[in-house]
């Protein structure tokens, strides 16, 4: 099966990264080793980088009542659908969301899911199609990283509940018809630790690395 990259090299002229501060990667000091870029230089295209630190994709209310700043179901259209729009789109949004415990009444899986499936609708609706949208799993953690974020209501999940979250990603990929990039999947079975950075959440450049060999290898999956 033709993966994302052997489709869109030389045929894409632009990528859009969409996602949080694993795709903004100010961690990451060489720009070049952050995973947008990479599979930008993969493809053989211009990066417009639209990560953005701290968000998360659902426009659920959080603990104070009202939808976290910058979350991508409110702002994707103006990142993504504006006068220069990208040929093709790579998503990695989740980790926040699933890491979110402070509003677990209003804050969810379902509500997750319910966002990132209008935000693909409303992608299709402005004109890209299925094979122009690759969308990554969001990475593990250490057995460390939920712990950490606890003032800002990032801490006390459960594994099997962040890895419920990976599985939603796959399950709306297949619904959509999008490349899928299995992210958590291809981190998960490594050795996590040498890819993670000391503050236990975000990926070191060679976890970037991984990332973006994981989007480029992205394929689309069969209808069930």
């Amino acid at each position: 099966m033709t993966s994302f990259v052997e489709h869109w090299r030389g045929r894409a002229g632009s990528l859009a990264a969409f996602g949080d501060s694993i795709t903004q990667a100010l961690h990451i000091a060489d720009p070049g080793t952050r995973w947008p870029h990479r599979l930008a230089q993969l493809l053989g295209a211009r990066l417009d980088n639209r990560g953005r630190s701290g968000t998360v994709l659902q426009a659920s209310p959080d603990a104070s009542g009202q939808p976290r700043p910058g979350n991508g179901r409110q702002r994707y259209a103006a990142d993504l659908l504006g006068g220069e729009r990208a040929d093709v789109i790579a998503i990695l949004y989740g980790s926040n969301d699933a890491r979110y415990t402070a509003a677990p009444r209003s804050f969810s899986l379902g509500n997750f899911m319910r966002d990132y499936r209008d935000m693909l609708a409303g992608l299709f609706a402005a004109g890209y199609a299925a094979d122009a949208i690759v969308v990554g799993s969001p990475p593990p953690l250490p057995d460390a990283g939920f712990a950490v974020g606890a003032a800002d209501g990032f801490a006390g999940q459960s594994r099997a509940e962040f890895q419920r979250y990976a599985e939603a990603v796959k399950s709306l990929a297949r619904a959509a018809g999008t490349y899928y990039a299995p992210v958590n999947e291809r981190l998960g079975a490594a050795d996590l630790e040498s890819l993670i950075l000391p503050d236990h959440v975000h990926p070191n450049a060679d976890g970037h690395a991984v990332i973006a060999a994981t989007f480029a290898e992205a394929t689309r999956l069969p209808p069930t």
